[in-house]
Parts: structure tokens; sequence; C-alpha cells
């Protein structure tokens, strides 16, 4: 049964995975002006006049900035880190790539394809499309089988055949690596080798066909889970470049302006929303950093549970296992 998701869940979901990230920036920017500028003067005894003076913009400012350095800092770190990460010797760089090739082979072979995409969504879209013709060949290997076998296996196929339309829809429609990474989040498919796992238990009287065919699902997504880890893992080095490149292009502009408001405030107007608009931006930097890592720890938090076991709070997709 499906559920439209509320207004606040939409929300939810833009701020922490779908909306653009320069999006999401300017949103928490817009929340934090209005906060600190007309709902805080509002609120204020003085009327605001206290902000204004320079003895309290100084300090203020200047923790700021400090703040502002640190952080580059830190993100020259990480940068540095997914660098050195890269910079292998070259006999690991071979065994990487044939490692790759080697896993596109098997797959091959088990899904019984010539040769699979090298495009990650169409790969995935081969492997999830390969998953339900399986599936559906299980169930015509079990048409004689009793009545309580054939809906077990109606049950796992309209789940399989659920989750795999929205995974093909969104993979023709993906963009860039997230778009694929976001897909594939809601596919469960741990929860599909679980339920495989029990027919094969509970039924002892299934046909030598049907169990090689339950072998061959097994295989499939189990290849499907490696895929969107290894898929997963491109995400996030390339999440962290842009993440960097773009702190970069915000934060020379953001010192500049603190520096300026530092050596000029006895030239300022002396205008309370003029102040908090400086302020704001200089939170820029802070906005954005934010604004990329939650959708990574998102995305981190929502693909945890890879492998044989299902974390609590871990499955977002349909749950078939239940």
């Amino acid at each position: 049964m499906s559920h439209t998701p509320t207004p606040l869940r939409r929300l939810r979901e833009w701020v922490l995975l779908d909306g653009r990230r320069s999006a999401v920036t300017l949103a928490l920017l817009a929340v934090l002006y209005v906060l600190l500028g007309p709902i805080g003067h509002a609120l204020s005894t003085q009327g605001g006049s206290g902000l204004t003076e320079t003895h309290t913009l100084s300090p203020l400012f200047t923790t700021q900035l400090s703040g502002v350095f640190l952080l580059v800092s830190i993100v020259v770190s990480i940068n540095s880190l997914f660098v050195s990460n890269e910079q292998r010797p070259l006999g690991q760089q071979l065994d990487r790539i044939r490692e790759v090739g080697e896993f596109r082979r098997e797959l091959e072979a088990t899904a019984d394809t010539a040769v699979t995409p090298t495009k990650p969504a169409q790969f995935l879209s081969v492997l999830t499309g390969t998953v339900l013709t399986t599936v559906q060949t299980l169930e015509d290997q079990l048409a004689d089988a009793d009545a309580e076998l054939q809906a077990d296996v109606r049950e796992f196929l309209d789940g399989v055949a659920d989750q795999t339309e929205r995974v093909s829809d969104g993979l023709s429609e993906s963009e860039n690596s997230f778009d694929i990474v976001r897909t594939t989040l809601a596919y469960d498919y741990g929860g599909m080798r679980h339920d495989l796992r029990r027919i094969r238990a509970e039924y002892d009287d299934l046909p030598e066909e049907a169990v090689d065919t339950i072998d061959t699902l097994l295989d499939l997504l189990e290849y499907f889970g490696t895929a969107r880890e290894y898929f997963k893992t491109l995400y996030f080095g390339r999440e962290f470049a842009t993440l960097s490149k773009r702190l970069v292009y915000v934060t020379v502009p953001v010192i500049a302006l603190l520096a300026f408001v530092l050596m000029h405030l006895n030239d300022l107007p002396d205008v309370h929303l003029l102040v908090i608009a400086a302020h704001t931006v200089g939170y820029a930097p802070f906005a954005l950093l934010a604004a990329y890592v939650v959708r990574v720890a998102t995305v981190s938090q929502r693909t945890g549970a890879a492998g044989q076991f299902v974390l609590a709070g871990h499955r977002d997709g349909p749950t078939l296992a239940e």
C-alpha cells in the first residue's frame, strides 16, 4: 500500500537528500537571517541597538573570521586524505581494475548476458531487470506446486516487481552519481535474499530447477548489493571533491567580506539588518558544509546495513520479509 508523504516529510527529504546543495545552503542562510534579524530584533529588549555597537561587533566578526580559517584548514586536510588514498602503488591499481573486470564477468555469466553496460545507471537497470525476469522464471517453475508455496512466491514477486519498477524509473532519469545512489536506497535486496532463503528452507519439496533458480537470484542480489556499495564509494569521493571546491569558492569572498567589515567598522552605517546580513554571510561556509554533510551522512546511514543483516532504522524501502 502506497503512502503519500506529508509536507513535513517532503521538506525533510528535500533538506537531507533531494534538494540541490546550493539551494539547501541558501535556505539555511535565509532561515538564519530571519531568526537573527527580524525575529531577533523584535524580541530584543534593547530594540537591537546594542548589536551595532563597535565593542560588540569586533569580537563577533573576529571570532567568525577565525572559524572560517579553521574550517578551511579542516577541509584541506580531508581533501588531502582522499587524494592520498588514491595514490596507490601500481600493483594495487592493477588489482583494483582487474577486480572490477572480474566482477563484471561473473555477473555476465550469472545473468547470461554477453556484455554488461559500462554506465552505472544502465548496469544497475540490467541487473534489476534480470532479477525480475529470474523471479518470473521461478514462478513458472513452481506452477504445479501447492497453493501455499505459489501464494508465497506470488507475494514475493509482487514486492520485487514494485521495487524494480520504481528503481528502473529512477535510474532512467538519473543524471549523476548521487541520483543513482539515491534511487537504489529503497531497493531492499537484503530483505529479498532473506525471503528467498526462507522459501528454500521452509519447502523441502522444491524442484531442483527451482532451487537452482533461487541460487541464481541470491547471487544476482549479492551482485546488486556489491555494485551499490561500489557506486556509493564513487559518489562519496565526488561529493567530497565537490564540497572542497565549492568551499574554496565560498570562503574566499566570505573572508574578504569579514576582513572588510573589521577594517571599516567605524565607517559602516549603524543599521541592524545590515549587520545581520554581513553576519549571516559569514556563516555561508558552515551552511554549505552542513548541507553536504547531512546528505552524505543520510546516504551512509540508509545503506549502512549492507550484507546479510538488517539493522533497525536502515530499511527505507518496502519491507518484503515482515
